[in-house]
């Protein structure tokens, strides 16, 4: 008699808050979270983004508000930490 084992909890890989990104990448995913800020100065109320998807080549990019992000091959997640944090 063959016994199917119970597949395993896996957990989603967590974004690496020591990642350098571009700089001009980095400032592209600010702008975007920054200007959420702004039209947004009640966002307490609201859902809080997590983050910035951004692409690679073309730095357009989208806030990301659920907790486990799908991204395509070409994009970045750059967490809403590392926007806040950054020095520039």
């Amino acid at each position: 008699m063959f016994t199917i084992a119970p597949p395993k909890a896996t957990s989603m890989p967590q974004p690496d808050s020591t990642r350098l990104y571009d700089p001009a990448l980095l400032r592209a995913a600010k702008d975007i979270y920054s200007f959420y800020c702004q039209i947004n100065p009640d966002r307490e109320r609201r859902r809080q983004p997590i983050g910035v998807a951004i692409d690679k080549l073309s730095h357009r990019g989208k806030l990301i508000f659920s907790s486990y992000p799908i991204l395509l091959p070409e994009e970045n997640f750059i967490s809403v930490e590392q926007l806040e944090n950054d020095p520039h």
